[in-house]
């Protein structure tokens, strides 16, 4: 069952014993990092749930007005909450305290084709504080029926007694050999997909949003200017370099950040000799050339200069600035 779905043989035995226990927990949570598929099962696992003969797959009505495939998610006992975007800006506000209200009252209408209703909650973990608390009060009372699957990536960031109140499922990253098996059988090159499948660290969605966004084109970006260090007149330098320049937008900018962090962090692994496997294995013969010129402290700099820089980016500073005080940063720190 679900055997389109990578990996995650635990979570799916698990969910297959739900589907035939007499006595259910009403919440679970599907904890793990981003692109890991953790949304992928729970609407699978909610097509079947809702389906009369718990397959899933049998064409009936439920399946249809639940269809994966075509993104036809119309039933009418399922019910998706998640992040909306802020009219001005675009970007994702954090779950709200009216968003729960609304789900809340949801709760006094009975399933219509189901004996149950099922809610898929995303971004669990994005809740405001007045959010959470409003949707603590509907897991310690659930409406008759309703079955609630919440996602989340970061435990830190629930409430202790919402984490009390679900029965945990943690989603860990995919087998790198399993992930590079699938980019290949999605049309990749097989260079690519090895790549690609490490950087990754085991996530299929992560990796194939990477191959969307053109990463080995970001990545040329990113090995130049570390090949071009140290810069002998850095603003000349940076004037000329496509992250500079007006327009580049933030995700980008986000991408190229991620990139360099891995590349010195492969360089930090390979001048401390610790034998792991580079992130960037196609590159890793060049890598060790450059990591000669490194010291253990300055790599260090440079990843601290990094984060900084995504951290800056995520909280709406500007582009360009922080692109130029990371680039400056880790120039200084390679000089020292």
């Amino acid at each position: 069952m679900w055997n389109n779905i990578l990996g995650h043989e635990q979570q799916k035995e698990f969910l297959q014993r739900y589907l035939q226990a007499k006595e259910r927990p009403h919440a679970l949570l599907f904890l793990g990092a981003e692109g890991l598929g953790k949304k992928q099962l729970a609407l699978a696992f909610a097509k079947t749930l809702l389906c009369p003969q718990h397959s899933g797959e049998d064409g009936c009505e439920s399946c249809r007005l639940l269809n994966l495939e075509d993104g036809n998610l119309s039933h009418p006992d399922f019910l998706l909450l998640k992040r909306e975007a802020d009219e001005k800006t675009g970007r994702l506000k954090d779950i709200g305290i009216d968003q729960i209200r609304d789900l809340t009252g949801k709760a006094a209408f009975a399933p219509v084709m189901s004996d149950r209703k099922v809610l898929v909650l995303e971004d669990a973990d994005r809740m405001t504080v007045p959010a959470a608390n409003s949707f603590l009060k509907l897991l310690e009372e659930p409406p008759a029926g309703w079955v609630i699957i919440m996602l989340a990536t970061r435990e830190d960031k629930l409430l202790s007694t919402i984490l009390s109140r679900v029965v945990c499922l943690r989603f860990a990253p995919v087998p790198v050999a399993l992930v590079e098996q699938e980019l290949v059988r999605r049309g990749l090159a097989a260079e690519q997909a090895a790549v690609l499948a490490r950087i990754s660290e085991g996530s299929v969605g992560l990796a194939v949003s990477l191959a969307e966004r053109q990463v080995f084109e970001m990545r040329k970006q990113a090995v130049a200017f570390l090949e071009a260090l140290p810069l002998q007149t850095p603003m000349n330098y940076l004037a000329g370099r496509v992250w500079q320049q007006k327009g580049f937008e933030r995700q980008p900018a986000l991408l190229l950040c991620q990139l360099l962090q891995l590349l010195l962090r492969d360089l930090l692994m390979l001048k401390l000799r610790t034998g792991n496997p580079c992130y960037n294995q196609d590159l890793a013969t060049n890598l060790a050339e450059q990591s000669r010129n490194w010291s253990v402290k300055s790599l260090h700099e440079a990843l601290a200069a990094v984060q900084d820089a995504f951290w800056n980016l995520e909280n709406n500073v500007g582009v360009r600035m922080a692109l130029e005080a990371m680039a400056l940063k880790i120039d200084n720190a390679y000089k020292e």
